[in-house]
C-alpha cells in the first residue's frame, strides 16, 4: 500500500486511492459506476440546456446547437467537480413529500382561480379579500439533514401557489405558519 501514497489526483493533488480502488473493482461495479455518472451527466445536461433555452429565448437550430454544446461542457465540468469533491446529492422523498409534489400543479391552478376571483370581487365591490393566517402540520425531523431538506422543499412548494405564502416554521410545535390571501370559506384564523 505504500504506492497508494505516491499517486496524486490530476485535479485536486490528493492521494488517488479512489482511482486505485476503481481499477480493483470488478467489471460489473465499474459498469454500474459508469451508468451512474452517465445518468448524472444527462441530468446536468438537461438542466443546463433548459437554462440556456430560458436565457437565450430562441428556438433557432443554430442557437439550440450552441446551447447543446455549452450544456454538454457545463455538465462535464459539473460531473468532474462532483466526482472530485465526492459530493453526492441524495434526496429520499417520503410519501408526504411525494404527495405534496403530486398535488402541486392542481394547487397552483386552483389558487390562481381563487386569486383572480378575489381580484374580480374586489374590483366589483371595492372590498379587499378576507385573508388570514393558518398553521399546517409539517412532520419533518428538524434535527437531521434529510428533515431540513424536506422542510426547505416543503416551504418552497407551499409558497409556489399564488394564494399561500410560508412565513416560517415553528419547530417546537412542528407547524408551518402561512398567510393566505383568500381564506377558504368556513375557516378561522388557525385553519
Amino acid at each position: 500500500m505504500a504506492e497508494d501514497n505516491d499517486l496524486t489526483s490530476p485535479f485536486a493533488g490528493e492521494p488517488a486511492r479512489r482511482a486505485l480502488r476503481a481499477h480493483r473493482e470488478p467489471p460489473a461495479g465499474r459498469r454500474a459506476a459508469a451508468r451512474g455518472r452517465a445518468v448524472t451527466w444527462l441530468a446536468w445536461w438537461a438542466l443546463m440546456m433548459a437554462l440556456w433555452v430560458m436565457i437565450d429565448d430562441s428556438l433557432r437550430s443554430d442557437e439550440l446547437l450552441a446551447g447543446a454544446g455549452a450544456a454538454a461542457f457545463a455538465a462535464f465540468a459539473a460531473e468532474i467537480i462532483n466526482r472530485q469533491a465526492g459530493v453526492r446529492l441524495r434526496v429520499r422523498p417520503g410519501w408526504r413529500t411525494v404527495a405534496e409534489v403530486l398535488r402541486l400543479p392542481g394547487q397552483v391552478a386552483r389558487d390562481t382561480l381563487i386569486v383572480f376571483g378575489a381580484l374580480a370581487r374586489m374590483l366589483a365591490t371595492g372590498r379587499p379579500p378576507d385573508g388570514g393566517y393558518a398553521e399546517i402540520p409539517v412532520g419533518h425531523d428538524a434535527d437531521s439533514a434529510p428533515g431540513e431538506t424536506g422542510r426547505v422543499l416543503l416551504t418552497g412548494a407551499r409558497s409556489l401557489a399564488p394564494n399561500e405564502f410560508v412565513l416560517g416554521i415553528v419547530a417546537e410545535r412542528d407547524v408551518m405558519v402561512v398567510h393566505r390571501l383568500v381564506r377558504p370559506r368556513g375557516q378561522g384564523d388557525r385553519g
